[in-house]
């Protein structure tokens, strides 16, 4: 896979309990089944950051690789501009698939040309904080203005937890867009090494948790 192949870019709620691993929006399975029928097609997962930090690089090589690996092809990953995502991928290898996952960076008002086919969804990752839930509701809000009005309804939001405890946090704002769904990824000490992540020394509850936005997401 190339190191990083750009694609252009478009110029308080309370604390209540732990966000589920896997938390399905009603029009989930609807917007699931029309994302397989795409399979054959072109498609690109736009994963873009709620604020800058949060892990969007992180999950975007994760998503690659678990994409990959249920296709069994090596897809197109590419950037907004730095090239950080090919250091942080499992593999190196040429795409062998027209199946794309594109690192957005924090440039959530960017990503509605990008995501605009039908076949296209938004990653969007933010902090599973109070603050985090602010910010990811104001991304979305910006997504909202987009010209593409089922956007939202191919949305996932994952919500990072850095906390040595399963953070306690109010989602309902979120719910409220009509999201595809919202995924908790916990905190995982493999993810903070820096360089290519070694997928087999991540916790189990980042499998699941990656499992879930790949299946959300219609594979």
């Amino acid at each position: 896979m190339p190191a990083s192949t750009p694609m252009p870019t478009p110029t308080p709620a309370p604390a209540s309990s732990p966000v589920p691993a896997s938390a399905p929006a009603p029009s989930s399975r609807r917007s699931a089944a029309g994302a397989r029928s795409g399979d054959g097609r072109a498609r690109t997962v736009i994963v873009v950051g709620a604020a800058g930090g949060v892990g969007t690089t992180t999950l975007a090589a994760l998503v690659a690789d678990a994409v990959g690996f249920r296709l069994g092809v090596v897809v197109q990953a590419s950037d907004h501009s730095t090239g950080d995502l090919a250091a942080r991928l499992p593999r190196l290898e040429p795409a062998t698939s027209r199946v794309g996952v594109h690192d957005a960076g924090a440039h959530a008002r960017a990503v509605g040309p990008l995501a605009t086919p039908p076949e296209n969804a938004v990653v969007l990752v933010a902090s599973a904080t109070t603050s985090g839930v602010l910010d990811a509701a104001s991304a979305l809000t910006a997504l909202a203005g987009s010209a593409d009005v089922d956007l939202l309804a191919r949305t996932v939001i994952v919500l990072v937890d850095r906390g040595r405890r399963p953070a306690a946090v109010d989602t309902g704002p979120l719910r409220a867009f009509g999201l595809l769904g919202i995924v908790s990824l916990p905190r995982d000490g493999a993810l903070v090494v820096p360089g290519p992540i070694v997928v087999g020394h991540c916790m189990p509850t980042t499998t699941s948790a990656v499992t879930s936005v790949v299946s959300l997401l219609g594979w």
